[in-house]
């Protein structure tokens, strides 16, 4: 019974994507995976039923090849759905899940007859086997989900079909389809407008209820808006069928075959864009989760006392249907107990328990995390799916990492790869490690009264937010280093994965030192990285959106100075914006400086940025770097200074990593020993070919 309330929740959430988000729908979703089955299975057995009593064999049999043809790349298309958002309120949004294959099979039906309708059944067939082996087998029940697929895939489908084409020919329409006159349409017309009205007769009621049961409250206006949008969908696509139809009766198979692949091809398109959109739009909500978890973190007790309610609050829904458990070790390396409280926290009660065995692999493992692709949940012989654990870890002041705690993840495959996945879940180890760090600080400076124990608390926090490896490309080589001139840092720098060929670089300073500063950094950044994110092309509007967020979420007078920009590796395209931060110098045989574009981040409200646009050439370099370098002094209080940066930089360099010893080495040289009083950024970037 267990099993099939898995499963019917399962199949609620496929029909209905949004009822995921919403804890309190989850205990309801068993019943209503039940009315969607009972509702639809009627006709499904009558659409089979009437399909097989108007079948005229021959017409397949004589007809075999190009119906092969029309199968397999309807069932290709059925596999690759793409997805129409529809927000029907604030607080409701219901995806459309649709495909271009109701084109092909319309076209399918004005050509040959209802009999041709057996390639669309046969193709759900298809979808329900391989939908009961790669999600049936998450509940033990393959036979039953692909039974639920085969209904919603072949059963309203053929039904909807069969519908047009007694239309059809009710009203004069002949196969195949011609259209020598006016009156020929008119038929095609009048059935194309039952295939597009039939959708509300068969989802009416079991929508309406999903409604009703979920807790929610629709409009009048915005339920005729969901159907309206159901009717337009049919009414955009299914008239083209008429034009393909001619053409095949027009004797033309090689262009008939070509503008079904172009159908194919555009089906392709939307789906791999619709699913682009998905990812998007989940990695955007994951990092919206974090930070606000990151802040709460930030302003909650010191010792940790609250942590459980602080990820019982924001980490419900981080990866909503899957299993979610944080588990924190009852002792230490040092066999001490932890100064913070001892928890395990999960996401649902109804999952089977971790097994003690699994955390303690992740405990004794040399891999700060690790992936299991072809999971089974514990007690169960049946693969659920992908299963991560990632080790929570802090530093002690002798640089010792220890392992306090792990994250585990159960979670049901879907179109993101573990790859995609795992790095929301660093993230999160990271940020527990970072609260815990703090508890443990927090508790040894009330034990010894020592400043020095939350000053290097902080900066170990903010070396945390620093990137851990730079990135590499065929025609960019990049390096960057940071020299802080206390235990903590108000500079900081960054590389931001943008997707499509795109990397942003960051180089950013607060104007201030000390622990108020690192932790101003660390909202910076993560602000800067999340809008950075949602605004790949514009580093202006994403300056311009944090310096909102640090305004409302800080009551300070520290402000960042920071050059953020966007670098195209293909073609050497860099936009960039200035905000307040020394000028970034182009060195491209002369001296180009991309100097302010804007004032600080978290002055003032609503101000812009602009962004200017350059082309870096091959063996260009883009010196970025904080003011700690050229206002380096000697004993004599003499600056370092721009003039002696940019003589080292003109000097040949192939490497960036070469050029920025360089640097550092002459400011060194340069000081002679004498205090430094500035943290040190310096990040080289040079395009090799």
């Amino acid at each position: 019974m267990e099993r099939l309330t898995q499963f019917l929740r399962q199949l609620t959430y496929r029909l209905i994507p949004s009822l995921k988000e919403h804890p309190a729908n989850r205990q309801n979703s068993a019943l209503l995976g039940v009315t969607f089955i009972f509702f639809l299975l009627p006709f499904f057995v009558a659409g089979t039923a009437w399909l097989w009593a108007v079948t005229d064999w021959q017409v397949l049999i004589d007809n075999w090849g190009i119906l092969l043809f029309l199968f397999l790349l309807i069932s290709q298309l059925e596999q690759r759905p793409f997805i129409l958002p529809i927000s029907l309120s604030e607080k409701v949004n219901l995806p459309i899940q649709t495909s271009l294959s109701n084109l092909l099979c319309i076209a399918t039906l004005l050509i040959f007859g209802p009999s041709a309708l057996w390639i669309d059944w046969l193709a759900g067939l298809g979808s329900a086997i391989q939908t009961g082996w790669k999600d049936g087998r998450q509940v033990n029940l393959p036979f039953l989900t692909g039974f639920s697929s085969l209904i919603q895939a072949s059963g309203t489908s053929i039904v909807a079909l069969l519908l047009t084409g007694f239309v059809y020919t009710a009203t004069g329409g002949t196969f195949p389809f011609q259209a020598n006159s006016f009156a020929d349409w008119l038929p095609a017309i009048w059935s194309i407008l039952v295939y597009a009205i039939t959708p509300i007769a068969l989802y009416f009621l079991p929508t309406w209820s999903v409604i009703i049961q979920s807790g929610q409250t629709l409009k009048r206006q915005t339920f005729i808006q969901l159907l309206g949008g159901t009717v337009l969908l049919s009414l955009l696509n299914a008239p083209f069928a008429l034009p393909l139809a001619l053409v095949y009766k027009a004797e033309d198979l090689p262009l008939f075959i070509l503008f079904c692949l172009a159908v194919a091809g555009t089906n392709m398109l939307a789906y791999f864009l619709s699913q682009f959109n998905l990812l998007t739009q989940t990695r955007s909500r994951e990092l919206r989760k974090l930070e606000n978890l990151g802040q709460a973190l930030i302003t909650a007790p010191a010792d940790g006392s609250t942590l459980a309610e602080t990820i019982d609050q924001h980490l419900q829904n981080l990866f909503p249907n899957d299993h979610l458990v944080i588990h924190l070790f009852a002792e230490l390396d040092d066999e001490k107990a932890p100064v913070w409280p001892i928890f395990t926290w999960q996401t649902e009660s109804s999952w089977p328990n971790v097994p003690e065995t699994l955390w303690q692999r992740i405990y004794e493992s040399d891999e700060t995390s690790l992936v299991d692709r072809d999971a089974k949940l514990p007690g169960s012989k049946q693969s659920a799916g992908h299963r991560f654990l990632v080790k929570i870890l802090i530093a002690d002041e002798s640089e010792t990492v220890r392992c306090v705690g792990a994250i585990y993840l159960q979670r049901i495959p879907s179109q993101r790869t573990p790859a995609q996945v795992l790095p929301t879940l660093q993230e999160l180890a990271s940020q527990l490690g970072s609260a815990l760090y703090r508890a443990q600080t927090h508790y040894e400076t009330l034990q010894s009264q020592k400043m020095a124990q939350e000053l290097a608390f902080a900066g170990r926090i903010q070396q945390s937010f620093l990137p851990n490896k730079i990135p590499q490309h065929p025609n960019w080589d990049l390096a960057a280093t940071l020299i802080p001139a206390r235990q903590t840092s108000g500079d900081f720098y960054d590389f931001v994965p943008l997707g499509n060929g795109r990397i942003g670089l960051v180089v950013a300073d607060v104007a201030d030192k000390g622990t108020g500063a690192a932790l101003y950094m660390a909202l910076s950044r993560t602000l800067i990285r999340t809008f950075a994110m949602q605004f790949p092309d514009e580093p202006g509007k994403a300056l311009q959106l944090a310096n909102e967020r640090i305004l409302d979420d800080t009551e300070t007078d520290q402000f960042v100075t920071v050059f953020y920009g966007v670098l195209e590796l293909e073609n050497g395209r860099f936009t960039y914006a200035n905000a307040g931060h020394n000028p970034t110098f182009h060195l491209n045989g002369s001296v180009q400086s991309l100097s302010k574009t804007g004032i600080p981040l978290g002055m003032f409200e609503g101000m812009e940025w602009q962004q200017e646009t350059i082309e870096i050439g091959v063996g260009d370099h883009l010196i970025l770097y904080s003011d700690g370098v050229p206002e380096a002094q000697n004993d004599a209080k003499v600056e370092f200074g721009e003039a002696r940066l940019l003589a080292i930089a003109q000097r040949p360099f192939t490497q960036a990593v070469a050029l920025q010893q360089a640097i550092t080495e002459a400011v060194h040289t340069f000081v002679d020993g004498a205090p430094q009083f500035d943290d040190i950024t310096l990040m080289i970037v040079t395009r090799i070919k």
